[in-house]
């Protein structure tokens, strides 16, 4: 996505917020920020069959946050099993609340653990909305989780009530960068719900411990949520799905290319003295002044940053450019589900003509989110990574989503450990690709860290226990797992000369094959 396309979705998210006084209304800090929540502990008292919520202290995001939950009766503590857990991810302008609803208003994802449309599928899903119209099914035995995904109150950020955007920001405009813009350390969601949220869950919830135990998805900035998340840590969920799923809505200027790299001559990088950092002017929105209901899409260029000048940053949290991280296999194939659906755009039900307004940017919103996961798709198919997608009736709204809620959890839930110990979890991967702008990352048991300046992809390719490509720039020092029972030299962890970093943040051109170094190295048995 171009500047203007981005402009455009800015205007259209506006546009949507402008008519839904309930999203407006999220930018302003209430006295208590999660009403009814349980306080925080270490001992929670689990509500069992009813939707509640927790709170939990922070020290990605700087203070105290809070999730919901809904643990089926299938589920209960008492019975003392365990049970897998799908995570999920609400949209722009939602919170803990916008997924599973509350306990007296639960969602339609509570109601599809128990039942669906019937017949299904459905030629018209604007008909089957209403949970209530549903026929019972079997009980999908699944603990939902849903985080909150805002700056909250004395936390890190300008100010609290913001959309997190699910990543952690960009640490140049935090306090300590080179361009700081706020003046609180920079809040890291996608570290929260990784680092802090499943850990706590999985220490104080009746659920497994593991990959195989944890799925997760989103819809709309939450669908992007999960397939960012889930793209930088493959190793973490056997499943990630999307509803209407707002992929890659920053793409700065560059090579809007994509997938394995493209061919070129091979040559060195020309790193010479300090890195330049371009002026993020972007980041000079001064959020804090802004109206309520525009702080939230401003604050984006305080997450990501600038669109030219961070596009490096931008792309290492894109799915689109983190798409070749799904192509991870073991001896029977690809080892993670990549799933979900968005919709035409067409106002199909004649109800919707009662409200122009809303229907305006319900459409506005899904005409962009098609561009974006046409996109996606691409960048799937150009590295060979297995994508089941699907196109549905309708606009952006629950009125054309709820329909088909049961058939995306319940065909997440079947690659999931069940407490019975069924299930089809895929066996962890024995090669993989992966790509990232991170200085230091781990995936699939490896470790990788990289001496460099700029802020530039390190890809990784054909990874396995007996060899491993790199390429990029910088010293990279790599700590194969003890299970390999290989390394190279008889050392678990080595280190690879890629030469010196480029003068500049990565523009764009990061998957040109004349961008930086390649090396292989061959792993014998120690």
């Amino acid at each position: 996505m171009r500047t203007p396309r981005l402009i455009a979705l800015l205007a259209a998210i506006g546009s949507a917020v402008a008519v839904s006084p309930s999203l407006a209304s999220t930018r302003v800090a209430p006295a208590d920020f999660f009403p009814g929540c349980a306080p925080s502990t270490t001992a929670p008292a689990l509500t069992v069959g009813r939707v509640a919520c927790q709170r939990l202290p922070s020290a990605a995001i700087g203070g105290t946050t809070a999730f919901s939950y809904y643990i089926p009766p299938g589920c209960a503590p008492a019975l003392k099993r365990h049970c897998p857990v799908i995570y999920a991810l609400h949209g722009f302008g939602g919170d803990y609340t916008s997924v599973l609803g509350t306990g007296d208003e639960p969602s339609a994802y509570i109601a599809a653990l128990t039942s669906a449309p019937d017949p299904f599928p459905v030629r018209d899903p604007w008909r089957y909305a209403d949970p209530t119209t549903w026929t019972a099914k079997p009980a999908i035995d699944a603990i939902l989780v849903a985080p909150d995904g805002r700056t909250v109150p004395g936390g890190y950020g300008p100010t609290s009530g913001l959309d997190g955007f699910w990543v952690d920001w960009n640490p140049r405009y935090g306090k300590g960068g080179n361009s700081p813009k706020y003046a609180t350390a920079p809040p890291r969601f996608e570290a929260q719900l990784t680092s802090e949220l499943i850990p706590y869950v999985e220490r104080t919830f009746p659920v497994g411990r593991g990959r195989e135990w944890r799925s997760l998805t989103g819809v709309s900035l939450g669908g992007y949520g999960s397939y960012g998340i889930g793209l930088r840590h493959p190793d973490m969920f056997v499943s990630l799905g999307s509803v209407s799923g707002a992929m890659n809505f920053l793409f700065g200027p560059g090579l809007d290319v994509a997938g394995r790299p493209m061919p070129g001559p091979q040559v060195s990088s020309v790193g010479v003295g300090p890195v330049i950092h371009l002026p993020g002017l972007g980041a000079n929105v001064p959020v804090a002044s802004l109206p309520a209901e525009a702080q939230g899409f401003a604050v984006a260029l305080l997450a990501l940053g600038d669109p030219a000048a961070d596009a490096a940053y931008f792309r290492g949290h894109m799915p689109r450019d983190l798409a070749r991280n799904g192509f991870a296999h073991n001896g029977s194939g690809q080892v993670l589900d990549i799933r979900g659906f968005y919709n035409d755009a067409i106002p199909h039900n004649p109800n919707d003509l009662k409200d122009p307004g809303g229907v305006m940017g319900a459409v506005a919103l899904e005409v962009i989110v098609i561009e974006m996961n046409q996109t996606q798709q691409r960048a799937f198919k150009d590295t060979s990574v297995a994508w089941t997608v699907a196109l549905h009736k309708g606009t952006h709204s629950n009125e054309y989503r709820n329909a088909w809620l049961r058939d995306l959890l319940s065909k997440q839930y079947a690659l999931l450990r069940h407490a019975d110990g069924s299930g089809k979890p895929r066996a962890a991967a024995t090669s993989f690709d992966f790509r990232s702008t991170d200085s230091a990352f781990a995936v699939w048991g490896w470790k990788f860290a990289v001496m460099r300046e700029a802020t530039e992809f390190l890809v990784t390719s054909q990874v396995s226990c007996k060899q491993l490509t790199l390429r990029g720039t910088g010293r990279v020092t790599v700590t194969v797992p003890a299970s390999c029972q290989t390394g190279f030299k008889g050392q678990r962890t080595f280190d690879v000369d890629l030469g010196p970093s480029h003068p500049v943040d990565d523009p764009g051109v990061g998957q040109l094959s004349a961008y930086g170094r390649t090396a292989t190295v061959a792993l014998t048995a120690y």
